[in-house]
């Protein structure tokens, strides 16, 4: 499970439903989110890893 920085649910946010990941809800989260922004990086690689994405290493 991913956990924001924040401390706040994805689900409660609506970046996450039963259906999956809203991407677009995501990354705007990430930008207007103080805590979350500063490790937005880490935050896209857990997401990208969650949902099967690859990384640059892989």
């Amino acid at each position: 499970m991913l956990k924001l920085l924040c401390g706040k649910d994805p689900m409660e946010l609506g970046l996450k439903t039963c259906e999956g990941w809203n991407i677009t809800m995501f990354l705007d989260h990430l930008g207007s989110c103080e805590k979350c922004s500063k490790s937005q990086g880490t935050l896209i690689e857990k997401l990208n890893s969650i949902i099967g994405g690859q990384t640059e290493d892989d």
